[in-house]
């Protein structure tokens, strides 16, 4: 563990900053991250994570925490709630500042043509399968003239909006009385034009907001593919989504990172060894493969399907379920509010083609 040691880090994005921040917090090497993007160049966006343990530093960062939220439906509200582990709201530029700060490592902006000598991670992404369905949004910052949000509850899903174009979500964090962030999300195989993300947003606010006066003061926009995206070629130097730290059920993929970089620390720490961790089981893998073939194959039924999921747990057993830290008790749970006909099906078809949806 020497410092004379240099790591290289490819991307400056989520992954690659938590790495280098890690690495020169505990002063264990020199970091050299190559970047065709400055970190302070992307665009701003919020993360989303249920507070676990090895995430109590993003926390102190957080822009709101919500100990209540909610899954709507036309016809029913699932309410949570969890003191152990509130949901987190985080600004995206807040973090990456905060690591690069830490960091104190050297940026080199040139696209990367050719791999360097270990040690080094790769946290580009790379492509998705052809088939792959995404998480495509569009999110609005709102200030609203009178106090018409609840700042305690934040609206992971309210399903009440168009489902012409695919299965469809609006996505509500308020972040004080009258102010939030309102995002139009689906998941479907093809994003929308931004007017249809924007259109939902101003339904949505005229339907369970009328009247409101209100003014739109930022905005966010992102893909994510749901999909298993990892890079089997080298899979001890990939990090980040390469790495397999996007949960493909439902995007969430700010809380693996975080995991991955704390497991690729105390590898490091115990062997002297430079290794990507991999911060989602396999069953969980393997679970989200399975989803994901219902969703495409019947997604008639995709409401039902989180609304069921969100129904059989309480809140404490829903923010682990969504951070890979659920029990075979939890699991068992989901498994038995599902419908059983659809996802055996799924399953065999899954085990026909290796193991991937």
């Amino acid at each position: 563990m020497t410092q004379s040691q240099i790591v290289t880090i490819i991307g400056a994005g989520c992954a690659g900053l938590s790495l280098a921040k890690a690495i020169g917090q505990d002063k264990l090497a020199g970091v050299q991250l190559s970047t065709d993007k400055p970190a302070d160049q992307r665009p701003a966006h919020i993360w989303g994570f249920w507070q676990m343990p090895w995430l109590s530093e993003p926390a102190e960062l957080a822009t709101a925490s919500y100990s209540q939220w909610h899954i709507i439906t036309e016809e029913m509200t699932i309410a949570h709630h969890s003191n152990d582990h509130p949901y987190q709201m985080l600004s995206s530029k807040t973090w990456l500042a905060h690591c690069l700060t830490i960091a104190g490592c050297d940026e080199t902006i040139a696209p990367v043509t050719t791999l360097p000598e270990p040690p080094y991670f790769d946290s580009r992404p790379i492509a998705p399968p052809k088939e792959a369905l995404y998480q495509h949004f569009l999110g609005q910052h709102i200030c609203a003239a009178d106090d018409i949000f609840d700042d305690k509850k934040a609206i992971l899903m309210d399903f009440r909006c168009d489902q012409s174009n695919g299965l469809h979500f609006i996505y509500l964090l308020p972040t004080s009385p009258n102010t939030a962030l309102i995002e139009s999300t689906l998941f479907t195989a093809t994003p929308l034009d931004e007017a249809y993300y924007k259109d939902a947003i101003t339904a949505y606010m005229a339907r369970h907001y009328a009247g409101a006066s209100y003014q739109v003061t930022g905005q966010e926009k992102g893909i994510i593919p749901l999909a298993d995206c990892r890079d089997t070629s080298h899979p001890n130097h990939a990090i980040g989504a390469r790495g397999g730290a996007l949960r493909a059920s439902s995007g969430y993929a700010f809380s693996f990172i975080q995991k991955q970089i704390a497991q690729t620390i105390a590898h490091f720490k115990k062997t002297g060894q430079w290794q990507a961790a991999s911060p989602i089981s396999k069953r969980d893998y393997w679970m989200d493969n399975v989803f994901l073939h219902v969703l495409k194959k019947h997604p008639a039924i995709a409401i039902a399907l989180f609304a069921k999921m969100a129904k059989a747990l309480n809140g404490t057993e829903f923010a682990l379920f969504m951070s890979g830290m659920a029990s075979w008790r939890i699991i068992l749970k989901v498994v038995l509010a599902m419908p059983k006909r659809p996802f055996l099906s799924a399953a065999m078809a899954i085990l026909l083609k290796g193991g991937r949806s």
